[in-house]
């Protein structure tokens, strides 16, 4: 029993013998280091005509035909046509609104011709009866008792009233009638103006290229490219006819690689289309915030612009993907380490050298780090051995 008890000791104190022994370590040297990011992004041009959707509505338009992404258009050709179905349709109803407004006004004025010359008549009349009341007026009492020379004045008086009374009627009538003309004429209008709206939407159906170029459709919200039968609204950018002569890389940098980066650092381009031809350029504008690049995708990245030093029209078209080498920071005869042999502890910071068969914690001061590796300041010094992973067993110095 002691025997088995003493083997399975000796085993366990040679694991750690053996633990110590195996853990893997780097050896540091002086170097010329260079801090790199690679991303991925595509070509796009400085300068660029917009191609949108010009109906003057505020209805969705829907897609009939678009011409294919990178075609050749040339100036005045068609990029686009839209459905004009919903166009022919609205003119045909304010058309009929226009008639049966139409129909209605000559009802009304037919109707206020009459109306005028009924009261033309009524008035004759009266007058008629007015001017025989004057000629036969009864004013002699030798022949007409009083009560009848009073009846004949009031019968004189009551057709002037009446006269009077008519003519007003007549005026307010007319009035009444022009007002009624009016609305109809003001409806009509309106109609009109529906109806020259739509046509003229009709009349612009067709989108054509303003120039020579090559179409580049236009991503929308989600992602997706213009294509026939989708819904766009007026105004939106369906396409751009980009400006060959001036090309820039857009770039596409994660978020948690984004260190360092900083406007006028030199970038490398490899187009994957043409990989054997090398591009270079400069940073020109880096984005304020991370956004996704894909919708429902949590990963944000950094849009980094980067002007071309060289243009190159047969080669460098828009759309296509490339891979940049962004140069952050170089650093001359200086101690590079891997980032995962750094451990840190508030504001302690060490790595794990080795002393013969032990490792020790060694402070340290970090200079420039990368998402892979960090430049160390001071505490180590040129053929140093520290371990890649944290070791089983370690000593504090």
């Amino acid at each position: 029993m002691k025997i088995g008890l003493i083997i399975v000791l000796l085993c366990l104190l040679i694991s750690c013998k053996q633990d110590t022994n195996i853990t893997p370590v780097i050896i540091v040297h002086s170097t010329n280091s260079h801090f790199t990011i690679v991303a991925q992004g595509e070509l796009e041009a400085v300068k660029s005509t917009q191609i949108v959707a010009t109906a003057k509505t505020q209805k969705p338009q829907v897609i009939s035909w678009i011409a294919p992404q990178y075609s050749y258009v040339n100036k005045g050709d068609v990029i686009a046509k839209f459905d004009g179905v919903p166009f022919q349709l609205e003119v045909d109803a304010a058309t009929y609104e226009i008639n049966k407004l139409m129909f209605e006004r000559q009802k009304k004025q037919r109707e206020l011709s009459l109306s005028i010359e009924d009261f033309s008549n009524e008035e004759a009349v009266v007058e008629f009866e007015f001017l025989m009341a004057q000629k036969f007026n009864i004013d002699n009492p030798m022949l007409y008792t009083k009560i009848e020379m009073i009846d004949a004045s009031d019968n004189e008086e009551y057709l002037r009233a009446k006269s009077k009374h008519i003519k007003v009627m007549e005026g307010y009538h007319q009035d009444k009638s022009k007002s009624e003309v009016g609305l109809l004429d003001s409806q009509s209008q309106l109609q009109q103006s529906k109806v020259d709206m739509n046509n003229s939407n009709l009349s612009q159906l067709e989108v054509r290229a303003p120039h020579a170029g090559i179409v580049v459709l236009k991503k929308s919200w989600d992602g997706s490219l213009p294509q026939a039968g989708k819904s766009v609204f007026p105004g939106a950018k369906l396409a751009s006819l980009p400006d060959l002569s001036r090309m820039k890389a857009k770039i596409y940098v994660p978020e948690i690689e984004a260190i360092g980066i900083k406007q006028g650092q030199i970038v490398d381009i490899e187009l994957h289309s043409f990989p054997n031809s090398k591009f270079s350029g400069v940073i020109s504008l880096i984005s304020k915030t991370a956004q996704p690049k894909v919708r429902d995708n949590p990963v944000k990245y950094f849009i980094v612009t980067v002007m071309l030093d060289q243009q190159d029209q047969k080669r460098l078209l828009p759309g296509q993907r490339l891979d940049a080498t962004i140069f952050t920071n170089s650093r001359q005869n200086s101690i590079v380490v891997p980032i995962q042999t750094i451990y840190r502890e508030e504001k302690q910071i060490w790595v794990y050298l080795k002393n013969d068969d032990e490792f020790n914690k060694k402070n340290v001061t970090l200079g420039t780090c990368s998402s892979s590796q960090c430049v160390i300041e001071s505490g180590l010094l040129e053929n140093d051995t520290i371990a890649l992973i944290q070791p089983i067993t370690e000593t504090e110095s």
